[in-house]
């Protein structure tokens, strides 16, 4: 059984993607950048991709041009850019009031609202709401407090819970909230269980068996070497030149015949000289003074500049900003920044999503988007709930 879905702030589709894996059908996807709803319309042909600002969108006309009534749809899910949360976590400014006008003015801060009021307008039997951590502690809970209780206003009993990719199959460390509503009476909200991870020390007799978590070279070492890419070159077709060697990559591959987004940063003598010194997991801050030397950037600031991934574990969280420079992925074996396809890979997205765009706009794409076998995993217990209502 197909169950309906509408996705805001859809592209560039990791959240349709892992529903659709899980049996839901995307009726529709909106979002507001036009470039990433080209990646969104190239995947999900069969979606109405609609390029719009979701704060000037109606949605009583939303449903009347799909040919739906309030409370026909399954679900609505959507993860409303979070960087005005984020950024608070990173520069971790006291939580004693959390009123730094700059994040406080900051106009993403109030796009969850734009989610209610369109969850209020659909009436969909469920919602999905995706976020960074930082909203929980964001002006001292104030804004996880104003949702839990819109969604109740609207009829929704919600709960939220902070979910961490790696444990499902994600080959990447990635702590997110995830919001889960229901108007279906008598029937409770179910999360997933984890499928990956370390038991607990000590812990012999536990029933719960865990996949090891997937790591960064079960990812990306059966990729070829990539493409050196020109300052215009987007894309390029490649063949496969070996073989899978992990589950991971034999699922990434399935649908696909050829690899896309594979373009390596052309990088200057100074970089690949920096990155050729570098071990495995090292940073800026472990490189020798006659290296930093070259560049001049002041270890206080800079000692996360540059971070070469470790192949024996999984990645670190991939960024939106990874499309500025990518300094902080670093190949573990290679002179050389992450590809597009190696980031999608990180991020659980199969070969067969292809990025449109300039290699500046894949990059911000696949560092935006929700995790595809996460977003799965939500979804298989979201289906469970309205199948067994």
């Amino acid at each position: 059984m197909l169950l309906t879905l509408i996705d805001l702030f859809a592209a560039p589709g990791g959240l349709s993607l892992g529903f659709k894996m899980a049996g839901f059908k995307p009726i529709a996807g909106i979002d507001v950048d036009s470039r990433a709803m080209e990646t969104y319309s190239y995947n999900f042909p069969e979606t109405s991709a609609i390029t719009a600002d979701i704060r000037k969108l109606d949605g009583r006309i939303l449903m009347r041009d799909l040919g739906l009534s309030p409370g026909d749809l399954d679900a609505v899910v959507g993860g409303p850019p979070c960087q005005g949360f984020s950024t608070i976590g990173r520069v971790k400014i006291a939580s004693v009031s959390n009123q730094h006008p700059r994040f406080v003015r900051d106009a993403r801060n109030d796009l969850y609202r734009e989610f209610i009021r369109i969850v209020g307008d659909l009436q969909p039997v469920c919602f999905v709401m995706e976020n960074v951590q930082g909203l929980i502690s964001y002006r001292n809970g104030k804004i996880l407090s104003d949702i839990e209780k819109s969604f109740m206003k609207l009829g929704y009993r919600v709960e939220w819970k902070v979910l961490n990719a790696v444990n499902f199959g994600v080959p990447q460390v990635r702590k997110r909230i995830f919001f889960i509503g229901t108007r279906l009476k008598d029937t409770s909200i179910i999360w997933p269980q984890e499928t990956h991870g370390h038991a607990p020390q000590g812990n012999t007799s536990s029933s719960v068996h865990l996949e090891p978590p997937v790591t960064v070279w079960d990812a990306i070492g059966d990729l070829p070497e990539p493409v050196l890419g020109r300052p215009r070159l987007s894309d390029v077709e490649m063949d496969y030149d070996r073989e899978p060697f992990s589950k991971y990559q034999k699922w990434a591959r399935q649908g696909s015949i050829k690899i896309h987004n594979h373009i390596a940063r052309q990088h200057t003598s100074r970089d690949i000289r920096a990155f050729s010194i570098m071990k495995e997991g090292q940073r800026w801050k472990d490189l020798p003074p006659s290296i930093k030397k070259l560049y001049g950037y002041r270890d206080d600031i800079f000692h996360d500049k540059m971070r070469r991934l470790r192949r024996d574990q999984p990645s670190w969280t991939v960024v939106a900003h990874l499309h500025k420079d990518g300094y902080m992925y670093i190949h573990p074996t290679q002179p050389r920044t992450i590809t597009v396809r190696e980031a999608a890979r990180l991020q659980s997205f199969p070969d067969r999503f292809i990025f449109r765009g300039s290699r500046t706009d894949q990059f911000r794409q696949v560092g935006n988007a929700v995790p595809p076998l996460l977003a799965r995993a939500v979804a298989l217990t979201v289906r469970e709930m309205m199948l067994n209502a």
